[in-house]
Order: structure tokens, then sequence, then C-alpha cells
């Protein structure tokens, strides 16, 4: 099977954990493709580094189709980075937490000899896709968790969205987040949103810090069209795709839709319920140690 690594940066205390793995993986039998810039990283932290018989990546029109498995070393921000090499393409994505949090990094360093012998079951999780007019030559369209627009200056956004052109009140926040399922528990949980199970069908619309006591997330299909505009004082809003930006000028409008393409990741080692007691610690009370 081919194998390709991805990861960005560790902590420098999860470096024996990080090397431990990727000795695991060079004794397998995998054909691995190494994310380059990760690879010159790991030797800069740690010189001795060497790893026999890897190819290399930069982008993803360099990882081979036919890649079994896409192992993601690092934290949560770090799995968000890995979506844009595999959108549109059969390829399952496997989180190793070396991060802090680790709610989308769920796989064990135990279980990787498993994982390299094609033995992991498969999750689809809706992606959600963008059009703007503004967005970059060659910024990833894609999201995983939320799409955000937000304030860049002092004064609060007046925002008007439509959902399937039938429009909600107008109001003035700091921004407005276009969440997933997946991203339920992500930014949008910490703006007041609702927790949704990673399998369900919808979007999630969130005012982040509405100016407003009035205005409360709203939940709508995965079939909607959201359309959102929006008016500033300043020149221009700051939009986002997961943990990746660019600018946005006053008056424009932006697109959001779920996307015909799933993204399929390696299914957790632990259930939703319990990753929402251990990592958020839902329902935590310190009565039930008595």
């Amino acid at each position: 099977m081919k194998v390709a690594i991805f990861g960005r940066t560790v902590y420098r205390t999860s470096l024996p954990k990080l090397l431990e793995v990727l000795r695991i993986v060079e004794e397998s039998s995998s054909q691995v493709y190494f994310y380059e810039p990760f690879f010159r990283y790991i030797t800069q932290i740690c010189p001795s580094f060497s790893f026999r018989g890897a190819e290399f990546f930069s982008s993803a029109g360099e990882l081979p189709e036919d890649t079994g498995l896409l192992l993601s070393l690092g934290g949560d921000g770090t799995f968000l980075s890995s979506v844009p090499l595999v959108v549109g393409r059969k390829i399952p994505v496997a989180g190793i937490n070396f991060g802090r949090l680790g709610f989308l990094t769920t796989s064990k360093v135990e279980g990787i000899s498993s994982l390299l012998g094609g033995n992991f079951k498969i999750e689809k999780r809706t992606l959600l896709k963008m059009n703007c007019a503004s967005m970059p030559d060659g910024f990833c369209p894609y999201a995983l968790n939320e799409f955000t627009l937000q304030r860049k200056g002092p004064a609060v956004l007046e925002l008007e969205i439509k959902v399937d052109g039938e429009s909600i009140p107008r109001y003035m926040a700091d921004g407005v987040l276009i969440a997933s399922a997946t991203g339920s528990t992500a930014y949008s949980m910490s703006a007041g949103g609702p927790i949704v199970m990673p399998g369900c069908k919808v979007l999630i619309i969130v005012p982040i810090a509405p100016h407003n006591l009035n205005i409360r997330p709203l939940v709508v299909s995965d079939t909607a069209t959201i359309e959102v505009g929006f008016s500033t004082r300043y020149e221009d809003a700051t939009l986002s795709a997961d943990n990746r930006s660019f600018s946005i000028p006053d008056g424009e409008k932006a697109v959001f839709t779920a996307s015909s393409n799933d993204l399929e990741i390696v299914s957790p080692d632990n259930g939703f319920m319990e990753a929402l007691s251990s990592k958020l610690y839902w329902g935590a009370d310190w009565r039930n140690s008595l």
C-alpha cells in the first residue's frame, strides 16, 4: 500500500513518540511518500533523523492517485491542513495526535501497524464548499470544520444572509460562521452553536458576537445554499476556510454549500460521545467522584 506522511510541526517533547511512529512506518512494507517540508523540519530539529526508501511530495498534484492512506502527524490544525491534499480523491486520512486537544486526530500509535496493513474502517464526513469572486488563485475552496466571515477592524459587520434565497433578519456582529456537523465541536461550539453528531446531514449558521439579544444559531439542511453579504465601515473583512484565510472587500458576497465530495477519515478509536466526555469534559461534575 502507498502511504503518505503529512505534518507541519510537533512539540519537542513529542519527538520521541513521532520518531517511533516513523520507525514503524519505515519498517513496514509500505511505499512511503513524505511531505517534503515536514521531512526538512524533522531533520532540522533532529539532525540524526533518516528515512530509507521514501519519495517526496510538496503538493496535492505530486501525491499518487492510488495512495491508500494519508497519515496526518500533529494536532487538529495539521489534520485540517491535510484536507486540500485529498479533496475529490478516495484517500482516507488517519490523524495521529501530537498536539493538545486531538478531537480529529484520534488514531493511536499502538494501532499504526494495523493501519498500515489496511485494517481500518472509513467514515465519510461532509465537506463545505465556497464560491467567492475575490478568492485568490490556488486557494482551496473547501473546509471540513467551518467557513467564517469576520471583521478586520474595530467596527462590527452588518450581515445579510439568505438560505435558499430566503432572507433571515439582518444583524450586526463580529461575523458569522458556516459549520459542518464535524465542525460543530470546533469554533461553532465556542461561539454558542449546537453540538451535532458528525453523521448528520446539516449545515450550521452561527453568529459571532451579535449585537442583538434575539439572534441565535440556525441549523439547515445540507442541501441548502447559503449566501452571505456584508457591509462595514472599513475596506474589507476576513474570510477563512478552516485554518486558511484571505481578505474579502466590503459589499462582496460569498456562497456556501455542502460539497459533492466527502472526506474519508479513518474511523476514530473512540466514539463521539466518549470524545465529548474525555476531551471536552462534557457533563463533568465533581459530585460524580464522591
